[in-house]
Parts: C-alpha cells; structure tokens; sequence
C-alpha cells in the first residue's frame, strides 16, 4: 500500500497501537515517562507525546525499543497479534514437550 492510500485514521488507529504498547511495556518494566525518556535519550514530553497516540519518528521508537528491551516490531503488536503468538508458543511447547517425552 502507499503511503498516499494510508488514510489518516488508519495512522492514528497504529499511532495509538504503539502508544498503548509503550506504555504497557514501560509500567511493566516499573519505569516512570521520564526514566524511559532518560535511558532512550528522548525528553519526557516527547514520550508523553507518544504514548498518547501523537506521530512520532521511526529514530524514537527504536530507542524507546532499545530502552525497553523489545524489538522495534514489538511496538506495533496489537492484543490480538500477542494473543494469537502466546497461543502459538503454548501449542508449540506441548509439541516439544510431547516429543521429548516420546524419548
């Protein structure tokens, strides 16, 4: 898709999915808005920016990735994206479970 076919709320719909999951991650990892903002080298505000679902630049959510310790991709999973790999990671530990069991 081009970029030019990309409408507006379809962006604001992903700008809102990375926010959400930033601050998921940063709560998760018991970090407040300005301690995430210090180890990627961004200012709070621009985290707080974010998280609220403004645009913000690829360079930033790579260092608020690094920072947080994900992968940059991570980032734009939604419930159901993480919902549907645990199940697959679930199914595939029986699998191996089941395999090393037949040992």
């Amino acid at each position: 898709m081009s970029a030019e076919m990309t409408s507006p709320k379809r962006l604001e719909e992903v700008f809102n999915i990375v926010g959400a999951n930033i601050i998921r991650l940063r709560t998760g990892a018991g970090m407040s808005q300005k301690e995430l903002g210090t180890r990627a080298g961004v200012g709070r505000s621009t985290i707080l920016a974010i998280e609220s679902g403004k645009r913000c630049n690829l360079t930033n959510l790579v260092k608020i990735a690094d920072a947080l310790e994900v992968n940059p991709a991570d980032l734009f999973l939604t419930n159901k994206d993480r919902e549907e790999i645990t199940y697959k990671t679930k199914l595939l530990i029986e699998k191996i479970t089941e395999v090393l069991n037949l040992k």
